[in-house]
């Protein structure tokens, strides 16, 4: 999947851009103790940033939101970023949040992008974006630290990418979309062979 995703992108090319020209940052939840931390509302985790290309509205956890507090919400094809790891190659994994709600909040160690040129950027496709070679190449050399590595957000806005014009980054999310789906089913028809395979070796010996 990774090595067609490479392929895909170096085929169509694309124009250079940044972050900046497409949307705008904004940060995760600020001010708030360990308190307020486990019941609330649900705030999405560095964990499922990490772990997912796009986000998972079920893993999430709960933090206390006061009636007045101003914290920033995601919204609908925001990206979402990793800020800091003990390694440079694990900073600025990224995530596409492709929900309808707005009721999430970020964790305190991620930043968002909230896309502005809706008509350059295809959300779907942001998932793919960020977990291909190229990427990840791009945003290697901005993790700067020695025991700790930091993102540099100003830098990473900044910093110039390619990207594939909108249908193209349209063909790309639709190609890989496929193959996942596709992916997935093989997935779920092997272990529902390797169970009947258990059910009949245990027939066989009762």
């Amino acid at each position: 999947m990774s090595g067609l995703n490479d392929f895909l992108h170096l085929q169509v090319g694309g124009s250079s851009t940044s972050f900046e020209e497409l949307g705008t940052s904004y940060s995760g939840l600020s001010g708030k103790s360990g308190d307020d931390f486990g019941k609330g509302k649900p705030y999405i985790t560095y964990l499922n940033i990490y772990s997912n290309s796009i986000v998972n509205e079920e893993q999430v956890d709960y933090v206390v939101i006061g009636d007045n507090e101003k914290q920033n919400t995601l919204l609908y094809g925001d990206l979402l970023f990793t800020l800091s790891s003990e390694t440079p190659d694990e900073v600025g994994i990224g995530a596409v949040y492709l929900g309808e709600s707005d009721k999430y909040y970020l964790n305190s160690f991620c930043f968002g992008l909230h896309m502005t040129a809706t008509n350059k950027v295809y959300s779907p496709y942001l998932a793919y974006l960020v977990s291909n070679s190229v990427f990840r190449k791009f945003i290697y050399p901005l993790a700067q630290g020695s025991t700790r590595f930091n993102l540099q957000k100003n830098d990473f806005m900044k910093k110039k990418f390619s990207l594939p014009t909108f249908e193209n980054q349209k063909e790309i999310a639709r190609t890989l979309n496929a193959l996942s789906s596709k992916l997935e089913t093989e997935r779920k028809l092997l272990l529902n062979y390797q169970e009947q395979k258990q059910y009949l070796l245990g027939s066989m010996f009762i």
